[in-house]
């Protein structure tokens, strides 16, 4: 691991190497080159990727576990093992210097039976029943704690900025009431509060949530300290939170912990998708989806400080909705445009508030078709999930803005 370190700093320091020379497929005329980072299975998929063009996720691997992996030099490096010493991982965030966070089941089966990092709830027969939020670094992954004093079950970690200050969510020991009654038949595996939480220096600080929330989660953290996430009821896995919640209120968190609720799109807290943040950038802008005022079709949003409310991204022609995932320090942000009856996804790039389909920006002889941006740095290389043109196996992959 130490050339895998010497070459992070190397990029931090603005060094380009050889992602950026893989072969290209890209015509004059396509503004992005579209690289194939491979095939993800059926529940794997790529998260976040850095300044300096380092990516993680998860694949599913030949074993059927899903392992966290880092996509590296045309290198995806499997940190898997030896993990916390259970069957799964997946990585949600890292940061420029090698810094990698995310959850891992672990050899001691959770004795409520939980699936706390959604292992089983996306089809993993290899998944138990545990969760706990980790930090990995030169090849060590250790567990951060959760709540009550490290006694709550299970935790995931969601995000990590520059100076090692992590987000996610942490249980504890209070039975949650707004849970649904536990079946793991009908995907129902939450029966503990969980919490919005910031971890320094491995001490785990607990987030107020608003509106008199339950539960919570903070999905992103910026080098100023503030966190965004969302807070709500217990529900079961909720695909486009990425958690068991009911997602009412999209919240920012100020570094003292002071919460801001965000607002929404006109959506009220009987809305079918409710209102969720998904991720902020430096100047404390943030985006997520938010249902409207019929309670059922859903859009992106950008809020932003200065207008103190939220601006709808609308999906591209001819499709109801839209999800945004990511934003960059340009306010450049990524999603997809999701049809009503979500059978037709399609990666999307907001630039100035206006949509665009990435498979548009793409070379015309493409073997992928793009779902999701999943994540955009600031030189606008963006990750995401795709499928072959079959619709068959998932893909990761990655654009590289032409001239990079």
């Amino acid at each position: 691991m130490d050339t895998v370190k010497k070459q992070i700093v190397l990029k931090r320091a603005g060094v380009v190497v050889a992602a950026l020379c893989w072969p290209l497929c890209a015509s004059a005329q396509a503004p992005y080159t579209l690289v194939d980072l491979g095939v993800v299975g059926a529940a794997g998929g790529p998260n976040h990727i850095t300044n300096n063009d380092i990516s993680v996720g998860s694949v599913q691997g030949s074993d059927g576990n899903d392992h966290a992996v880092i996509y590296f030099d045309q290198h995806t490096i499997d940190i898997n093992k030896p993990g916390l010493g259970g069957a799964n991982s997946i990585a949600f965030g890292n940061n420029p210097w090698g810094e990698v966070v995310g959850g891992a089941n672990i050899p001691n089966v959770d004795p409520k039976g939980e699936d706390f990092c959604g292992f089983q709830s996306l089809g993993i027969a290899t998944a138990t029943a545990s969760c706990l939020p980790f930090l990995w670094w030169d090849g060590q992954m250790i567990a951060l704690p959760t709540l009550d004093n490290n006694h709550g079950n299970n935790g995931v970690a969601n995000a990590i900025n520059d100076f090692g200050e992590v987000v996610g969510a942490a249980e504890n020991k209070t039975m949650e009431k707004s849970c649904p009654t536990y079946k793991p038949a009908l995907l129902q595996f939450q029966r503990y509060q969980y919490k919005p939480v910031v971890w320094r220096d491995h001490a785990t600080e607990e987030l107020a949530t608003v509106g008199g929330d339950p539960v919570g989660l903070a999905a992103a953290i910026n080098n100023k300290g503030q966190a965004a996430g969302t807070t709500g009821t217990c529900a079961t896995f909720n695909l486009l939170a990425n958690f068991f919640i009911s997602p009412l209120h999209a919240v920012l968190w100020e570094k003292d912990g002071t919460p801001i609720d965000l607002g929404s799109l006109g959506g009220n807290e009987q809305s079918l998708m409710g209102t969720a943040a998904k991720d902020l950038n430096s100047r404390g802008h943030v985006v997520g989806f938010s249902s409207l005022s019929d309670n059922v079709t859903f859009n992106a949003f950008l809020w932003t400080r200065e207008t103190g409310k939220m601006k709808a991204l609308v999906p591209i022609k001819g499709i109801a909705n839209s999800i945004a995932i990511a934003l960059n320090d340009g306010d450049e942000v990524v999603g997809s445009s999701i049809n009503s009856t979500f059978t037709t996804l399609t990666a999307t790039i907001w630039k100035h508030g206006v949509p665009a389909d990435l498979n548009t920006l793409i070379p015309a002889n493409s073997s992928l078709y793009l779902l999701f941006g999943c994540s955009i740095n600031s030189r606008g290389q963006i990750l995401g999930l795709a499928t072959n043109l079959a619709g068959t196996v998932y893909h990761a992959y990655e654009l590289i803005p032409v001239g990079e």
